[in-house]
């Protein structure tokens, strides 16, 4: 009997060794050596070098002179990840869709659906270029209005940013269309001005 209960009790430790410390170590490891920034959370410093965020969710920004990400079901609190799970018949999403519309100038064509639905997270830190390219306007006219300098060299650098932040998922394999991670364009615009 005591054979049984000292093999059962070595099999009890080998796999808390093998399953609690050696895998996690293995996986840690390998997540350090091949993927080093995203394993450490994708953190983006701005301008002086300090810590601003993380690529992977999105973050508010205030003012006319940025890119705005999303709408967030949870107020872009990375701790709190979740959608408003108001469905399309609910009077609530309405409402706010109402109300993001009416923030939105008409007259620069058809509205992207990502530009007034949150995304499953709440967190999704890209929009598509149809609405950064929406934003383009209201951006640039916050920048000169920020810096003082003339529309057209203020448009050019906003373009160009822009066009340097677009990229398609996965080299195209994963939808069509061209998408821009906001964090990342507003600090290239923070950069340039």
């Amino acid at each position: 009997m005591f054979a049984h209960l000292r093999a059962n009790l070595l099999l009890i430790a080998l796999t808390m060794l093998v399953g609690v410390v050696a895998f996690p170590t293995v996986l840690l490891g390998f997540g350090q050596i091949v993927f080093p920034h995203t394993a450490n959370g994708s953190i983006v410093n701005g301008p002086d070098g300090k810590p601003v965020g993380s690529s992977q969710i999105a973050q508010e920004f205030k003012g006319d002179e940025w890119f705005k990400p999303r709408p967030s079901g949870v107020g872009y609190n990375g701790a709190g990840s979740g959608g408003s799970n108001f469905g399309a018949n609910n009077p609530k999403l309405r409402e706010r869709v109402v109300e993001d519309l009416k923030s939105r100038p008409s007259d620069r064509g058809p509205i992207p659906a990502d530009a007034v639905t949150a995304s499953g997270s709440g967190l999704d830190p890209h929009i598509t270029e149809v609405n950064a390219r929406q934003q383009l306007p209201q951006v640039v006219t916050g920048w000169v209005k920020r810096t003082g300098k003339p529309e057209a060299e203020v448009r050019s650098a906003v373009e160009a940013a822009l066009q340097a932040a677009t990229f398609r998922p996965l080299f195209g394999l994963v939808g069509q269309e061209p998408i821009v991670n906001v964090l990342k364009l507003n600090l290239d615009l923070a950069r340039r001005f």
